[in-house]
């Protein structure tokens, strides 16, 4: 039994792995590539995988010895400078990404394809256990670190890393948009005016945009239903906003109420020119024509859940495996099957 287990666990880590293979994002260029500016959306820049993060020591100490000169005062310095420090940690975290990437699931296709035909040449009666149950163990060892690390760094790219944010620039979020809600909003009626939702006073980053929401519709192609004239329709035509002016520094504005979006809400007309409602939120209009966003949001999610499959099967190869080794130990190698 312990040798069905075992090759049915390794045909699976095979079979996932190669599916993860042909939908990773950087694997297949979907992110870190020069045609993605800085992990941001398509532009013709250099992409994360092949920028040097030395640059953004080189850039800190420059600035710090005063071989580069500053303009600003002290205190915007400083910010710049660890800025600078962010960078180069931001760089390195998404060049382990990409290199876990290609490493983990590599060698999870390549250690299950040898154990599954290994296995199937135990479940068919030769004496290799020794030997299967030491390479099973090694793999699924192997293969849990590598897959679960990877997990661990895909997530937090995914979920925290800001779309586009430049750190060698002294605005860093002037290509970063704004992060939307699941239904496109970036702005609420609350208090008698509209506020940014994802605004944080403390915490820049989080008013932006992450990989994360790029499975909203309105960040992808999305048609209004002009003929039926839904709910949907009239929320996209008479409640959306245009990114051009809207920044953490104008979110703060709205926010402490030195400047307002609105002084009362703004209400929903139809084409007669009736009142079909108000809006309660305001939704973002950056609908780029098609769904490559949505594209890589669904490969990475698919990613993601299916390396937490792998790394889990990985765990039972590597116990499977040493059982298999424990059976065969005193024997000249053959597998008592219980």
């Amino acid at each position: 039994m312990k040798n069905l287990i075992f090759l049915c666990i390794a045909t699976c880590i095979f079979i996932f792995s190669v599916i993860v293979l042909n939908f990773a994002p950087s694997i297949n260029g979907l992110v870190g590539k020069g045609y993605y500016n800085m992990w941001g959306d398509p532009l013709f820049s250099v992409g994360v995988a092949d920028y040097p993060c030395s640059s953004y020591t080189d850039a800190y100490n420059d600035y710090k010895d005063g071989v580069k000169t500053f303009t600003g005062t002290q205190e915007e310095k400083d910010k710049y400078l660890d800025q600078l420090k962010d960078g180069k940690n931001d760089c390195l975290r998404k060049k382990a990404f990409i290199g876990l990437e290609y490493s983990a699931f590599i060698i999870d296709v390549i250690f299950s394809f040898v154990c599954a035909i290994l296995g199937l040449l135990l479940y068919s009666g030769n004496n290799i256990g020794k030997i299967l149950g030491l390479i099973g163990l090694a793999s699924g060892a192997v293969g849990f670190v590598l897959t679960l690390v990877y997990i661990i760094y895909s997530g937090i790219v995914f979920n925290n890393d800001v779309v586009g944010k430049e750190y060698g620039n002294p605005n860093p979020y002037i290509n970063a948009k704004l992060a939307t809600k699941s239904d496109g909003a970036v702005l609420e009626w609350k208090d008698n005016k509209y506020v940014c939702i994802f605004y944080d006073k403390d915490n820049k980053d989080k008013l932006y945009r992450k990989f994360s929401n790029y499975g909203v519709k309105y960040l992808n192609y999305f048609h209004p239903n002009g003929k039926d004239k839904d709910e949907d329709y009239y929320k996209y035509t008479q409640c959306k906003y245009s990114l051009s002016s809207l920044d953490w520094d104008t979110c703060k504005a709205y926010d402490e109420g030195s400047s307002t979006y609105r002084a009362r809400k703004k209400e929903m007309l139809d084409t007669n020119g009736n009142k079909k409602g108000e809006c309660d939120k305001i939704y973002i209009d950056d609908s780029n024509g098609t769904n490559e966003r949505k594209k890589l949001y669904d490969y990475w999610v698919l990613t993601i859940v299916f390396g937490c499959f792998i790394f889990v099967l990985d765990i039972g190869l590597a116990i499977f495996g040493f059982l298999i080794f424990k059976d065969s130990s005193g024997t000249s190698g053959a597998v008592s099957i219980k």
